[in-house]
């Protein structure tokens, strides 16, 4: 079964029109971008959109998919969005950064059913480290240990 965010992911591509731009979009990491439009290439069987330079270009089978699946996810966002503005009681957030893998095999199964709100942050141990540092990130999940937590 494709997931949901791949087709976010292909969405926020086409409309920046940058890996770069997809990610600032969507507040994930541009490896994050880049696993997630080949994993829907993959799964398609068919490019998306031609890099050129720094500039994604979608192809004829990209608009066609675009065109198919932009409006169904604008509405599932707005219900994403009055949802969480109906709720009635607040609801914590906490924001993880962790590599793509880690996530898979440990955490995905189970975000459907946490009691609070979860960002994931894909990206490289240094970049994580930086956010925790700024306060981008509360918590890093890495095989890495950095002696200046001990």
């Amino acid at each position: 079964m494709v997931n949901l965010e791949w087709y976010r992911t292909f969405k926020a591509i086409y409309k920046t029109g940058t890996l770069t731009g997809a990610a600032d979009a969507l507040f994930i990491s541009q490896p994050g971008v880049s696993l997630h439009l080949s994993s829907l290439e993959a799964y398609v069987g068919y490019k998306l959109f031609d890099r050129t330079g720094r500039k994604m270009i979608p192809t004829e089978r990209g608009k066609v998919l675009f065109n198919a699946v932009a409006e169904p996810l604008t509405k599932l966002e707005d219900v994403e969005k009055n949802f969480q503005k109906s709720t009635e009681k607040h609801t914590p957030t906490i924001s993880v950064g962790m590599c793509f893998e880690t996530f898979q095999t440990t955490l995905e199964q189970y975000v459907s059913s946490l009691p609070f709100n979860l960002i994931i942050s894909f990206g490289e141990y240094p970049e994580m480290l930086d956010q925790l540092d700024k306060g981008i990130l509360d918590l890093i999940i890495t095989p890495k240990k950095d002696l200046r937590l001990i």
